[in-house]
């Protein structure tokens, strides 16, 4: 049997989903190699199911558990050790696992790390930008790793999924394949779309029929009190982990809302999607396929990547009367329901 081989992919949410068809083109490049992935503790539950993953190693908070992390790793005599995240710790992680060769982005700063580097950003198909995913696979290519061509997908366990009945019984949605979920925030200030127009957004979908469940993760607080004192009627997700969640969102008719993880969690299920863009780009973060949609601002600063802006202009100037529009548009050809017709109705 061959030596194991190590993946180091740490935050966020939406980069965690992203890295799968990464780590599934390790698998099948190091055929009879166990492999092992590092990521943050939060994210453990999303990877541990995944059948190309043997073993899912959650990095403590703690330097003492770091350091403990880190003696574990060096018994395993890694054959390979691959940082698809890119950041000092990820990367001194990557240099101390005591693997025979080491990989990662050429960072400064980091580059130091990795026996096998590659540039973090490359031009995509047609002189686009690359995909998130494709540059996680280019690395995974430089030591060996062989994509299968399949976009990003998670396994759910029984367990996330009685959970995730339990929950959505608990707030009330009796039939979540008839819901839509919304994700209102955003990793960054600059990619959450204004409260008032989301929750406009919510009051129309409501208004045509749909059960609305706003998608809201840890930090999202206050967009969660601002949306349910404008949107009566609206159904707010309780904190859960992030298996449960997928299994939530694997339920659902389909996820609106903001770039964002939960959105990459549907997709990677089937789950049909529509997104606004604004200072983050669709090249890089949009799903392949017609099942997911998109709106971008059409101002030239747009896919800046800032995440603060002094003149922020992009997401509010999306109309929520024209998403409505858009997405209900989205959930005829999609979905084709019924119950989509009329979301563009007034509040």
């Amino acid at each position: 049997m061959s030596d194991p081989v190590l993946a180091i992919r740490l935050r966020a949410l939406g980069d965690v989903v992203l890295a799968t068809p990464a780590l599934r083109a390790l698998k099948r490049g190091h055929p009879g190699a166990a492999l092992d992935v590092v990521t943050d503790a939060r994210y453990a539950p999303l990877l541990e199911p995944l059948h190309e993953v043997d073993r899912v190693w959650p990095l403590p908070r703690s330097t003492a558990g770091a350091l403990a992390l880190i003696g574990s790793l060096r018994r395993r005599r890694y054959a390979v050790a691959v940082d698809f995240f890119g950041n000092p710790r990820s990367a001194l992680l990557a240099r101390t696992a005591g693997a025979r060769l080491t990989a990662g982005f050429d960072l400064r700063g980091r580059r130091y790390a990795y026996d096998v580097r590659v540039p973090r950003d490359a031009p995509g198909d047609g002189g686009r930008r690359e995909h998130a995913s494709a540059a996680l696979l280019r690395l995974a290519r430089a030591v060996g790793g062989v994509p299968d061509g399949e976009p990003p997908r998670l396994t759910l366990g029984a367990d996330a999924r009685a959970a995730a009945d339990t929950l959505l019984a608990r707030v009330g949605i009796a039939d979540p394949s008839r819901t839509l979920g919304l994700v209102a925030a955003g990793t960054w200030p600059t990619k959450t779309w204004p409260v008032s127009h989301a929750a406009t957004l919510a009051r129309r979908l409501m208004a045509a029929g749909h059960a609305v469940l706003l998608v809201a993760g840890p930090g999202d607080e206050a967009v969660s009190a601002a949306m349910t004192a404008l949107a009566r009627g609206l159904v707010v997700l309780p904190a859960c982990d992030v298996s449960t969640l997928a299994a939530v969102i694997e339920r659902l008719r389909a996820v609106v809302g903001t770039d964002s993880g939960p959105r990459h969690i549907a997709a990677a299920l089937g789950v049909p999607t529509f997104a606004w863009f604004g200072p983050t780009h669709p090249d890089t973060w949009q799903p392949a396929g017609p099942r997911h949609g998109y709106w971008q601002t059409p101002l030239p600063c747009r896919g800046c990547d800032r995440t603060a802006c002094p003149h922020w202009s992009c997401l509010p100037g999306l109309d929520p009367g024209e998403a409505a529009t858009l997405v209900t548009r989205h959930l005829e050809v999609v979905v084709g329901s019924a119950a989509a017709v009329g979301a563009a109705a007034g509040a």
